[in-house]
């Protein structure tokens, strides 16, 4: 029974290989993120209708499409749509007391299953023309929809566009405008533009949408949204469509998400509600399988008697001095520098446009990096990172989303993960 008993460097072995199983099943699902059929997604869309009325008893309305966003699981709160589906009745009464606004979304027409939703944040359309509603109360009659970074989209991919076009609600004898009334619509992304008439970045597609179809999601062959459906070419003369029509790229959402902190889940690029589960649980379950790899080897070798006693405490001295000469590193996670790695132990690295001070430099044109945007040390003796912002225009962010204050050190943890202006250029400090 002696000879079976188990040593306690057997015992951390084992603990370490579990641990890191547990770590390695967390990092692989937060990095893969699921994925769903294109038409599931139409399980996150309602219809948004919007109203106006004045005291001599006028009104007017119009529909669009808005679809869930959240954490996954969760009951749904918030709902994205296009700014100009809620202009009317989000601008008018703030310019005449005597206009009343209302926005409801819809879950069922048919059912008269709807709620009256707060505009928490509003882009006209000649600029973001995104708006965010918020739901009285969370509801569970919805799913958040995942998103995907728009730098992962290909020219060419193939995109569906999905929401309540009215060409063919009004063609429907009795249109429901729930969840079976989700119409779908093919094509690809033809490509990636500027717009002249807003501020926003497009796709340009062939994907078919229509009016009514404006705030619903385009999405991918897995379900994830890549886009926000919002206008079309027409002929001037005969107003027949061109076949040329436009969706915002999703990155101009996240920046909004992240600003007014709203949670949002992501995949090929995750949003801060999710992101650390990929770049935290699996840095540590491959140190964890690695470590209990390595200790379960070492217990065999010794029970084994393959070294000397004098070679065993001498290897048992060069075990104990592993881990401390691991190097504390920079890693670039996504943008320019994903995948690059920058040793901390040879000195802080500062990062910029700026050359001649910077360390990690971009381009001059990299849209809200500054010149001496911020700098990250390593500190031996507490062991930890220190990041710090140098006064920055748009902001170094933790990956929980706080927002550094210029000048002042913030503590950071191996597998801690930062952020320049928004998630297009993130980083990670650990140590390899």
């Amino acid at each position: 029974m002696g000879g079976k008993k188990w040593t306690s460097m057997q015992i951390v072995a084992i603990l370490l290989l579990a641990v890191g199983l547990v770590g390695l099943v967390f990092g692989i699902l937060g990095l893969a993120g699921g994925g769903m059929e294109p038409y599931e997604a139409r399980n996150g869309i309602v219809m948004v209708y919007a109203t106006v009325a004045d005291t001599q008893g006028n009104s007017q309305s119009g529909w669009g499409t808005g679809w869930a966003i959240g954490k996954p699981g969760q009951p749904v709160e918030y709902i994205v749509t296009n700014g100009h589906v809620v202009e009317q009745a989000y601008t008018y009464p703030k310019m005449d007391a005597s206009i009343t606004g209302m926005v409801q979304v819809y879950y069922s027409a048919a059912e008269n299953d709807f709620v009256q939703a707060q505009v928490v944040y509003y882009s006209g359309g000649s600029e973001k023309d995104i708006a965010i509603l918020r739901l009285p109360t969370p509801t569970d009659k919805r799913v958040p929809l995942m998103l995907r970074a728009s730098d992962t989209v290909k020219m060419g991919e193939t995109a569906y566009a999905l929401g309540f076009p009215g060409n063919s609600s009004d063609r429907q004898q009795f249109p429901t405008f729930g969840l079976d009334d989700v119409t779908i619509t093919r094509g690809i992304i033809s490509n990636r533009v500027n717009p002249s008439w807003a501020t926003y970045e497009a796709f340009q597609m062939d994907v078919s949408i229509a009016g009514g179809n404006s705030g619903g999601p385009l999405v991918d062959e897995k379900g994830n949204v890549i886009g926000i459906n919002t206008s079309g070419a027409v002929d001037p003369e005969t107003g027949a469509s061109l076949g040329m029509n436009y969706a915002i790229i999703i990155d101009e959402l996240t920046k909004i998400l992240d600003g007014e902190r709203i949670a949002y889940n992501m995949t090929g690029g995750l949003g801060w509600t999710q992101k650390w589960f990929g770049y935290v649980f699996l840095p540590i379950g491959i140190l964890a399988m690695a470590g209990g790899a390595f200790l379960l080897v070492m217990s065999q070798k010794r029970r084994e008697g393959i070294f000397a006693a004098g070679g065993a405490a001498g290897q048992g001295a060069a075990a104990g001095r592993g881990p401390s000469n691991r190097k504390a590193v920079l890693r670039g996670v996504t943008g320019k520098y994903a995948g690059q790695s920058f040793d901390l132990t040879r000195g802080k690295v500062v990062i910029g446009r700026d050359p001649a001070v910077c360390n990690v430099v971009f381009d001059r044109n990299t849209p809200g990096i500054s010149g001496r945007h911020c700098q990250v040390a390593y500190d031996a003796n507490g062991d930890c990172f220190l990041l710090t912002d140098l006064g920055s225009s748009y902001g170094t962010f933790l990956g929980n989303g706080k927002k550094l204050t210029a000048n002042v050190a913030e503590r950071l943890a191996v597998g801690d993960t930062f952020y320049l202006c928004d998630n297009a250029n993130r980083f990670v400090v650990t140590k390899e």
